[in-house]
């Protein structure tokens, strides 16, 4: 008789649970290699406008990826 395989037992994720000491870090080295942050900003007509519109996912995607 074969041995089932429990997929689920195989997939074990890694949970990863960054401090605020880890996070300063990484972001202090990550600007020390000229890496920049940009601030994004909320515009809610504009959010207001794309959930009036009854478009195709595929427009749902565009916007959200800036295009």
């Amino acid at each position: 008789m074969k041995k089932r395989i429990n997929r689920r037992s195989m997939r074990k994720s890694v949970k990863f649970k960054p401090s605020h000491d880890f996070l300063s870090q990484a972001v202090s080295e990550y600007l020390a290699d000229g890496g920049t942050i940009t601030k994004l900003e909320f515009d809610e007509r504009s959010f207001k406008d794309f959930i009036a519109t009854s478009e195709s996912p595929m427009a749902v995607d565009e916007f959200l990826n800036g295009n």
